[in-house]
């Protein structure tokens, strides 16, 4: 009876052993990051793939040859691919228009090639004299030769002309003087302009902020340049010739 009960005594432990080496390699399964399963679908990572999917073959109307081989005439038609905006009759190239066609004559007059800023004068818009064997003129020459008489007074002002109001007195300039020596943080120049209701080159004019505001504004202004990399400072470098040059009239 001693013998039957302990035979299996090593097996049962050998048996634990293995258990216990494979829970032990099954838990580090477990705790290993899964990994991502590639899927089918391809992407274009490559520029292979890129380039390959951006060659989009021509049009039709410029292959010269015809798909048997044979060499396609190309002097049979002409190939005209338009913009995708609407055609205008106003616009057509005189490439498709006949030497006797009229919109030849109605687009040179309607001033296509003038710039369209240019202002044209009834007196200097000499009508041409209209004989029997001459074609008809056409609407946009009719219109040009009937335009009433204007006067550089008769357009609209496209900037409004500000004129010198002289307001402020010579309390009112010390005041704005002490304000601005007071604290010239809050009481900056905008900011006076805005209450005396004149423009910032008179403020600029009439009062200087104190030199210790200059200062901390000149060593703020240091700081910032001292933090620029060599493509900016190039820059602004660049940037203030070119001023230079404008101001001595240069370019």
């Amino acid at each position: 009876m001693e013998a039957i009960v302990t035979r299996p005594t090593a097996p049962l432990s050998c048996c634990c052993r293995v258990l216990g080496s494979r829970t032990a390699s099954n838990s580090s399964l477990l705790l290993r990051p899964a990994t991502t399963i590639p899927s089918g679908a391809r992407q274009k990572s490559s520029a292979a793939r890129t380039r390959r999917a951006l060659r989009i073959p021509p049009h039709p109307s410029f292959i010269t040859s015809s798909p048997d081989g044979s060499p396609r005439p190309s002097t049979d038609r002409i190939v005209f691919n338009p913009p995708s905006s609407a055609a205008s009759v106003y616009h057509t190239p005189f490439k498709f228009l006949p030497k006797s066609d009229p919109r030849r004559r109605a687009n040179l007059a309607a001033g296509l090639f003038a710039s369209s800023t240019t202002v044209q004068y009834t007196d200097a818009i000499t009508s041409p004299p209209i004989s029997s064997s001459s074609p008809p003129l056409s609407d946009s020459e009719k219109t040009q030769t009937q335009l009433p008489a204007l006067s550089p007074q008769d357009l609209p002002v496209v900037v409004e002309e500000r004129k010198p109001t002289h307001h402020l007195t010579k309390e009112d300039i010390e005041q704005m003087r002490a304000l601005r020596a007071e604290d010239p943080v809050k009481n900056s120049v905008q900011a006076l302009a805005e209450r005396f209701g004149c423009s910032k080159l008179f403020v600029m004019m009439c009062c200087q902020s104190p030199r210790e505001h200059r200062d901390r504004m000149k060593a703020a202004e240091e700081a910032a340049k001292a933090r620029w990399g060599p493509r900016r400072a190039a820059a602004r470098e660049e940037r203030a010739r070119r001023w230079e040059m404008v101001a001595n009239g240069e370019i």
